[in-house]
């Protein structure tokens, strides 16, 4: 089969050949000097740049792949954050506190340091007048009462008794000033006690500077001992001392 298309092949050729050679012989000839100039053009030094060829690249399709992903094992220490870089103008140093925080610590300690003054000054000045109202006391106990009973007359003992009178007015307003300035309940209380003191020994003289010659002797006993238990009284208060 090949061998006859490769004949008929050679014979198409041959047949065109000689069909191209009669041809060329059946042309006229051709005169020369007839043939008008053709002047070519001069050809550029400069060869044409070669036009670029567009090429067509087909992308490869990729086939999908499986990925595996294995997770992260963790880390045995873990990062530190950065540290804050202090703002521009801020006069803070590391570890330590900013001026502002000193002056207001200062200042609370001097308000604190005038409070606790002032505190202690007038408890002292208030137990200085507690002292001035015991040593009153103790004098109406120790020293006026018994001028008092020494007097031999009802009527000098009463004289006595209202000369005097006005001093123990004033241990008597000194007691209630300092009832309504105490700085403690304690100290409160022991200035009621003293008050009640002087009340007591002031009743029983008044009592007793009122004697008349015709009391019987049961009255002038009761009022002697009664003289006596505020006397008692007033000596153990004046006596005490705070610790």
């Amino acid at each position: 089969m090949r061998r006859i298309v490769k004949g008929l092949v050679a014979g198409v050729i041959g047949a065109s050949a000689v069909l191209g050679v009669s041809a060329c012989d059946s042309l006229p000839d051709i005169d020369v000097s007839r043939l008008p100039d053709i002047s070519l053009p001069a050809r550029p030094s400069e060869t044409a740049e070669p036009q670029p060829t567009e090429t067509v690249t087909e992308a490869p399709v990729s086939q999908p792949t499986e990925t595996v992903t294995e997770a992260p094992a963790p880390s045995e220490a873990a990062s530190a954050s950065p540290s804050a870089s202090p703002a521009p103008g801020d006069d803070v140093d590391e570890g330590s506190l900013p001026w502002w925080l000193w002056l207001l610590a200062g200042a609370a300690a001097l308000v604190l340091v005038i409070v606790v003054w002032r505190v202690v000054a007038a408890r002292r000045s208030w137990d200085r007048q507690l002292e001035r109202a015991r040593a009153e006391v103790s004098w109406f106990e120790d020293s006026l009462v018994p001028q008092v009973l020494a007097k031999p007359t009802a009527a000098e003992a009463a004289q006595t008794w209202q000369a005097a009178r006005p001093r123990v007015l004033d241990a008597d307003r000194q007691l209630h000033g300092l009832i309504e300035t105490a700085p403690t309940d304690d100290r409160r209380g022991t200035a009621e006690r003293g008050l009640a003191v002087v009340g007591e020994l002031s009743q029983a003289l008044d009592a007793e500077a009122a004697t008349r010659p015709g009391d019987d002797a049961e009255t002038l006993r009761s009022r002697r001992a009664a003289v006596d238990a505020a006397r008692a009284h007033a000596r153990a208060w004046a006596g005490s001392r705070r610790t």
